[in-house]
């Protein structure tokens, strides 16, 4: 009960072309109580994507239900206003995410990075405290300055902006008959559905269908103003044939996503389908769609949540706001925020502190390997020395001495992959300064793939461009940074390839560009050269 006594009121709206979604609920502790819940049909001719005319409507349905102006709300974007896309990435520490996943969605994206806002989910976990795969998501600016302005229209503060198939998942995490299963979820819209593949927890797969399902909440919605009740129709022919249009495009449309996810994961099976929506056709499709599968298929039931089973109906259609509310319920849980996405801390204040900390861990690491290496040198002098006076004993020493040697080879090497692990994690450090060079990302250049070689501490990326120009200007860009007045890297283009073929995006050519990070090179390099000298000297007295 404590929980409660820090919960809040929260506003989810959630709307299509045919109908708006109003959830209020208190929220805390990871708890959800539905307040109140409310469906509008929004009236033919009323764009929802022109906020001067549908932010009004809006303000209006929330006054009529004793919803003051100002209130904060949560938005969710739909599917087909989303880009998705899983990433791979070497291990990756929680904290550098951020600026990496930037840099891979230059080349995942259909549109430059600068005019959406993108967020991640972490769907895999190395060693430790490391990500090495990610869900991307990305949303055009338009998209969220639409969304905005429709909010001031209906005299609301946007609070947070999610994605409607992850809200979805929230809501089958939320069940705990549902929540380990993998679970295909069919979200019917009036003119678009969504479906998705929930696979323990985690969005497996998404996509969207325009499909048009002529009935919404037992009307005939048709294209002209007069909305007609299935009881008004002259002609019952014409009732059942626009149902079963739609119920033969939506079986084509789930049989598309079901081939779709397993030709990308084959060996995975789906345990059960589920239905949500309020379109009225669902109590119809559910039956049909356990015939053509052959698998368990049920209507989603709000009442898993904790809610009265008198309103699973009505809210059968609510699993994208009750998604946001259950998001809402526990800090942390809204992972898809579009409006307030995870950004790389900036790079003036992150570069520097990592370069002067990890400067200074691997100074500090270089230093000690480097003592410890002359020290035990320094020992086997001595012992040579001693070992000369003893000429009868002088082979079998000089015998375990070289076995010294290979110990200090092993140290060596052992102290080497240290740096290499520490090198890997600086570098990471720099991805949101290369993104910032980058010459009109994915307009005029695309980074593709990228190496880094921790012992010569280089990075080297290949680039397709518009043209060669383009390539030095990233270069010399590189070549231009500096932090605290000393130069950050010394940058270079290799030999410029033509496309014989026409690559996507109008790019003409290819070059690999290579970038040496000086700060790590010059705490390496001298002393590893400082090792091999001291090692070679040793070698000489033991030949003497």
């Amino acid at each position: 009960m404590a929980s409660w006594g820090l919960s809040r009121k929260v506003l989810c709206l959630d709307w299509d072309k045919r109908s708006l979604r109003a959830l209020v609920a208190r929220v805390g502790g990871g708890r959800l109580k539905v307040e109140d819940a409310h469906s509008f049909r929004i009236p033919v001719g009323t764009d929802v994507d022109d906020p001067a005319s549908f932010g009004p409507y809006i303000a209006r349905c929330l006054a009529d239900k004793g919803l003051g102006r100002g209130a904060r709300v949560t938005l969710d974007v739909p599917r087909d206003r989303a880009v998705i896309n899983r990433l791979t990435l070497p291990p990756t520490p929680l904290n550098e995410l951020p600026a990496a996943v930037r840099f891979q969605a230059m080349k995942e994206l259909p549109f430059p990075l600068d005019e959406a806002e993108v967020d991640y989910v972490v769907l895999e976990r190395g060693a430790g405290s490391t990500a090495t795969g990610v869900l991307l998501a990305g949303v055009r600016n338009d998209v969220l300055e639409r969304l905005k302005a429709t909010c001031r229209a209906a005299g609301l503060t946007l609070a947070r902006v999610g994605l409607r198939p992850y809200a979805n998942l929230l809501v089958i995490k939320s069940q705990p008959a549902l929540a380990a299963r993998h679970v295909l979820f069919v979200d019917v819209g009036a003119t678009m559905t969504e479906i998705n593949v929930f696979r323990a927890g985690v969005l497996a797969f998404s996509r969207s269908a325009g499909v048009s399902v002529p009935f919404v909440g037992g009307e005939l919605a048709s294209d002209d103003s007069r909305v007609s009740s299935k009881a008004e129709l002259t002609a019952q022919e014409r009732s059942e044939q626009l149902t079963a249009t739609a119920l033969d495009e939506l079986m084509v449309e789930i049989t598309r996503t079901i081939q779709g996810y397993r030709g990308i994961e084959p060996s995975s099976q789906i345990d059960t389908i589920v239905i949500a929506g309020g379109t009225g056709i669902e109590p119809v499709l559910a039956p049909a769609v356990e015939q053509r599968f052959g698998l368990p298929t049920e209507l989603f039931d709000a009442s898993g949540l904790g809610l009265p089973p008198s309103e699973k109906v009505k809210l059968r259609s609510f699993t994208a706001v009750l998604g946001l509310a259950c998001s809402l319920s526990r800090d942390g849980r809204l992972e898809l925020d579009f409006l307030n996405p995870k950004r790389p801390v900036p790079k003036g204040q992150s570069l520097k502190r990592r370069l002067r900390l990890g400067g200074l861990a691997a100074a500090v690491l270089l230093l000690a390997a480097a003592a410890w290496v002359f020290s035990e040198f320094r020992r086997l002098d001595r012992q040579i020395a001693a070992l000369e006076k003893e000429a009868g004993a002088r082979d079998g020493s000089l015998t375990r001495v070289v076995g010294e040697i290979v110990d200090l080879d092993i140290k060596g090497a052992e102290a080497e992959r240290w740096m290499d692990e520490a090198a890997a994690v600086v570098w990471l450090d720099h991805l949101l300064t290369l993104t910032d060079a980058a010459v009109d990302p994915g307009k005029r250049m695309l980074v593709g793939d990228l190496e880094f070689n921790a012992k010569t501490a280089t990075l080297r990326m290949k680039v397709s461009a518009a043209s060669l120009d383009i390539v030095s200007m990233f270069v010399q860009q590189l070549n231009n940074t500096e932090i605290d007045g000393k130069p950050l890297y010394r940058a270079g283009a290799g030999i410029w390839q033509d496309e014989k073929a026409a690559i996507e995006g109008g790019f003409k050519g290819r070059v690999d560009v290579t970038v040496q990070l000086l700060g790590l090179a010059e705490f390496r390099d001298p002393a590893r050269q400082k090792a091999i000298e001291l090692k070679h000297k040793q070698m000489r007295q033991i030949g003497a």
